[in-house]
């Protein structure tokens, strides 16, 4: 009886767990692009540019929300913010209404990383594909200073549908699954603080 009563607690814990997942975040979409140009290894330092309107103070504070998340969540893959030629430059953008947005089939980042310790030609052939995106689809652009073109993209749906709602939770959310895609640490970095130790 004793072993019955474990496994109906058990039980009731998996479904809560399971009616939690299916509730905000559970039927979103997420997913990210790169660009075989991308110089990963050698960007150190960051920037932001966005396109927040000004005449919208809810969605001035949202912005405001998620550039403090983008930043600490770069800061700690060791990238540094730097008011002077940063070598990355982050647009970010909350689309409220539902999105139609083109993404490609490639293979996955990390994979693709590990093979291409340099930048590569764009000869590899970019396969698009359609995407419907739910309304409040974050993304987020990181683009290289230098050359003037974006080396890679994250995008997640399902963050917020209405521009007047203000949720740190959502968006906190919305950029660790995003930049759980890009997982570069700056050069050097992590061989920094494994010696520091």
């Amino acid at each position: 009886m004793r072993n019955l009563n474990h496994l109906s607690t058990l039980l009731l814990v998996l479904l809560i767990g399971t009616l939690s997942s299916c509730l905000g975040f559970g039927n979103r979409k997420f997913g990210s692009d790169y660009s075989y140009a991308g110089a990963f290894h050698k960007y150190r330092t960051f920037n932001f540019i966005t396109h927040a309107s000004e005449e919208d103070s809810a969605t001035l504070k949202n912005y405001e929300v998620l550039k403090k998340y983008i930043r600490e969540r770069l800061e700690i893959q060791g990238y540094e913010f730097s008011d002077k030629k940063p070598d990355l430059l982050v647009s970010y953008y909350i689309y409220y209404n539902d999105l139609n947005m083109k993404g490609y089939e490639q293979e996955e980042f990390d994979i693709w990383l590990v093979n291409n310790e340099e930048p590569t030609k764009e000869h590899e052939a970019y396969r698009p594909i359609k995407m419907y995106m739910s309304q409040g689809t974050l993304l987020v652009t990181l683009l290289d200073h230098k050359k003037q073109n974006a080396v890679w993209q994250g995008y997640t749906s399902g963050v917020l549908s209405d521009p007047n709602t203000e949720s740190t939770a959502y968006l906190n959310r919305a950029v660790r699954t995003i930049f759980d895609q890009y997982r570069v640490f700056r050069k050097g970095y992590l061989r920094e603080n494994s010696s520091a130790n």
